[in-house]
């Protein structure tokens, strides 16, 4: 009986201590959530000239080089960066195509055999901070995105000397 007094007692001091409900905000901490980051910043009204695709992209850009890319968001199983301001565009020329499906001249599937050719046409856009981090809010929300969305990326080529390429946006225009 007196060990259940004292658990008692100890959990009523721990709750009277920690309290319940909301408290006020220390200060301290910055929760940042979508609705707390302003996309339209990101969003271009006017769609920028001399885009190139992300092919074409991938082969001439050099690293730290403006740029203007035109593609589809898709290209993989999920093309979106789970909870950041970034996902997978890929070439406007290319067509997904069903797995187990016969894939002819820019035609593609998701499976394996085609991974090599996938990387060839695909790239990550990455939409970042004033500190130069990927934005921690989803595109869809932040950017109003969907896949299949045909959409033109305005910001430098991230290339470095083992072929990998991502493309980070300054602006986005989304083709409706």
């Amino acid at each position: 009986m007196k060990v259940f007094i004292r658990t008692l007692l100890i959990v009523v001091a721990a709750t009277a201590v920690t309290g319940c409900g909301s408290s006020s905000p220390s200060g301290d901490a910055v929760s940042v959530t979508p609705t707390a980051i302003d996309g339209s910043k990101y969003l271009l009204a006017d769609e920028p000239d001399e885009a190139v695709g992300v092919i074409e992209a991938r082969e001439s850009a050099e690293d730290g080089a403006p740029i203007v890319v035109v593609g589809r968001i898709g290209g993989a199983t999920n093309p979106w960066v789970e909870g950041r301001a970034a996902f997978t565009l890929i070439d406007a020329s290319m067509v997904m195509v069903a797995s187990g499906e016969d894939d002819a001249e820019g035609e593609l599937c998701l499976e394996d055999c085609c991974a090599e050719d996938r990387a060839a046409c695909t790239t990550l856009v990455k939409v970042l901070d004033d500190n130069g981090r990927v934005i921690a809010a989803d595109s869809r929300q932040l950017l109003g995105l969907a896949e299949d969305d045909t959409v033109v990326i305005r910001g430098k080529a991230n290339k470095d000397a083992s072929g990998n390429f991502a493309v980070v946006a300054e602006g986005v225009f989304v083709r409706r």
